[in-house]
């Protein structure tokens, strides 16, 4: 998926902008300054010190590459940001919310950060035996998480990709 995360990012315009949630050891980062030489910025964003660390020694050779050390889950964390951004990926993160009641909520937070004509691509676990209680709460079904963009107000949402449980599903701002 990492890779295809990298064609996406090939296909915006050059001096892109992009925010990556959920950023861990920068492993991401790492394959699409690899392969894209159309980002102005990336902006990693992770709660975690050691794992904004990590991604600081991977990706030390990207000038582009920009650090934050913020929480998706708590309300103001896009007080840290420096927005619009072009783009907005996350890999294996969103679910970190905990509860799939409240990813609309990030949703719509991540249009407000957003240029017109923005893209936002996330690739996450589906629920792989709906009689285990904790993964129906905790991801979203593909349609779930199709309706979860569409309804607050991103257009052209679809599936991108699929490999087993894991889906990535992408959508774009109206410009």
């Amino acid at each position: 998926m990492r890779n295809r995360f990298a064609e996406l990012v090939a296909l915006l315009p050059p001096g892109s902008r992009l925010l990556e949630l959920g950023s861990g050891p920068g492993l991401l980062a790492e394959c699409v300054l690899e392969r894209c030489g159309n980002v102005a910025s990336y902006t990693l964003l992770d709660f975690s010190h050691p794992m904004l660390n990590l991604s600081r020694e991977r990706l030390k050779r990207f000038p582009v590459a920009q650090f934050v050390n913020a929480n998706f889950k708590v309300p103001d964390w896009t007080e840290a940001l420096n927005p619009p951004y072009t783009a907005v990926i996350a890999m294996q993160s969103v679910h970190e919310i905990r509860h799939k009641r409240h990813i609309p909520g990030l949703y719509r937070q991540l249009r407000q950060v957003l240029a017109p004509g923005g893209m936002v691509a996330v690739c996450d676990g589906t629920p792989e035996d709906t009689d285990v209680l904790w993964r129906r709460s905790l991801f979203l079904t593909l349609d779930e998480q199709i309706e979860a963009l569409a309804s607050t107000g991103f257009a052209d949402v679809a599936l991108d990709r699929a490999v087993g449980n894991i889906v990535l599903v992408a959508g774009r701002i109206s410009s």
